[in-house]
């Protein structure tokens, strides 16, 4: 699976990290770009988090393992990036413009010093979606020091809050819960705490929180205080089996338009705050303005295979490249060395190897002659490379996890041509060269980027390389047989 709907995010992370000394307005613009798209994206990602969830739940109770172990992966990944930042369903209840009760005090962002009975604090909620709410925080509880302690002032197991709605009306009596908070082992241990449900139907409310009894012997402090939405479930009559692929393929879809209007308004908004900053003359903005116009450019251009990472590639320079990863090699004999099924995303792609070229594996292919002419071996002889190489790219990559780098398809082109990568490995191009399997094969006159001149340049030396090594490589050791018999 491909992660779709984080990966503006995630080129936006890697930018950043990268960047050098800049100015403040720049700096404060990229910031506010980035909260602002992680943000927008996060009801789209924690809605994908589920269905790959569900994916994972359907794949392991098959058996598949290996599958349900990739999607629980690519979970945790976003997951990951949405570490620390509260749900986007919850209702931060912060201590900010409340109402301190009795010795409560609020301290950054926990409250805490419940000396008396009744201390709490109250929030006062304009907008507030009916429903049923649980109150979530953490809490830590220890003993205060000896000095506190006296015959009467003795440190509790546990402390005792009421939490609900403050109303005159009837039911307010049955609208409110008891929280325990247990004790914890230092300062620095915070437990997390959740009440039992409340019903809220109404709008403008006002909600209290207080301490039932007073603690003046314990340090208790309280800190992420936030109303959860309940989901309700119920019992469902027996149904047809749900295709997952589908379901999650059509959610997918969706969830990829949602996060594209999302992406939108985010660019716009940055665009903006950079002309701002471009009027000030600084160079900076001005190429941060025309990596926008590439990237949109990009975008409009042709739907990619999955989201592209170009700009946080590791290789470098692969500006232009649609990333395709977690592919494998699909089932069935390859076409030859050079070109081969794989399987992404429940798609089969046709590819064939970028820059090099395999000799064939038949007799009547038109590139035999040429390929031997290549080797500078007869055509029998190039006729058995073709077939070693064939046999060395299924067995090589067989059963790995492939990652492509790919030129955007032409209209009406039933292939791809790719940069293959392997884990721990890289390019399998290199791999090739270096036993001699394939040629290196580049259009004249081509001018590439620095990242494809750098890699070109690592072919050419690895094909000198197996060509000049004693003994040669595969089939540059018998373009030396050969020489060797005239």
């Amino acid at each position: 699976m491909r992660l779709l709907l984080s990966s503006f995010v995630l080129i936006l992370l890697a930018v950043f990290k990268g960047m050098a000394q800049e100015p403040a307005d720049l700096s404060e613009a990229r910031q506010a770009l980035l909260n602002k798209a992680l943000t927008d994206s996060q009801k789209v990602t924690e809605q994908y988090v589920l269905a790959l969830a569900a994916r994972e739940a359907a794949l392991a109770a098959a058996g598949d393992y290996e599958q349900a172990r990739q999607f629980q992966q690519r979970r945790q990944q976003l997951e990951s990036v949405y570490a620390g930042v509260p749900s986007t369903s919850a209702v931060m209840l912060t201590l900010a413009g409340t109402r301190l009760m009795g010795s409560a005090q609020a301290s950054g962002d926990s409250l805490g010093n419940f000396r008396s009975s009744g201390s709490g604090v109250e929030w006062s909620l304009f907008r507030l979606t009916p429903g049923k709410y649980r109150l979530e925080f953490e809490a830590s509880m220890t003993d205060a020091p000896v000095a506190f302690a006296s015959a009467k002032l003795q440190p509790q197991e546990k402390a005792v809050f009421e939490f609900g709605e403050v109303t005159g009306l009837v039911t307010a009596a049955s609208n409110r819960v008891s929280v325990e908070i247990p004790r914890s082992a230092d300062e620095t241990t915070f437990v997390k705490v959740q009440s039992a449900e409340l019903t809220f139907t109404r709008s403008p409310l006002t909600l209290r929180l207080v301490a039932s009894a007073g603690y003046p012997a314990n340090f208790l402090r309280l800190r992420g205080l936030k109303l959860v939405p309940v989901n309700e479930t119920t019992a469902a009559a027996p149904t047809e089996p749900i295709d997952v692929k589908t379901a999650l393929e059509t959610i997918r879809t969706t969830l990829t338009s949602e996060l594209a209007e999302a992406q939108k308004a985010v660019v716009e908004a940055y665009r903006t705050e950079l002309q701002r900053v471009d009027a000030k003359s600084q160079n900076e903005a001005k190429a941060e303005l025309k990596r926008l116009d590439r990237l949109a450019d990009k975008k409009e251009a042709k739907p990619r295979f999955s989201p592209p990472r170009s700009m946080a590639d590791g290789s470098g320079g692969l500006d232009g490249y649609d990333e395709v990863i977690e592919a494998t090699l699909a089932e069935g004999p390859l076409e030859a060395g050079d070109r081969f099924k794989v399987l992404h995303d429940g798609r089969e792609l046709k590819v064939r190897l970028l820059w090099v070229v395999c000799p064939p594996v038949k007799s009547d292919d038109k590139t035999l002659n040429t390929l031997a002419a290549r080797f500078r071996i007869d055509v029998e002889d190039a006729l058995a490379v073709g077939r070693a190489a064939q046999e060395f790219t299924a067995g090589y990559l067989r059963g790995k996890t492939l990652r492509l780098m790919a030129r955007p398809m032409p209209e009406g082109a039933s292939e791809i041509e790719a940069l293959v990568f392997l884990p721990d490995v890289g390019l399998f191009q290199n791999v090739l060269i270096d036993q001699g399997l394939a040629a290196l094969y580049v259009p004249i006159n081509k001018k590439g980027s620095m990242g494809e001149n750098a890699l070109l340049k690592s072919l050419f030396d690895r094909e000198q390389a197996a060509k000049t090594r004693v003994p040669p490589s595969g089939a540059w050791a018998l373009s030396h047989d050969n020489n060797s018999k005239k």
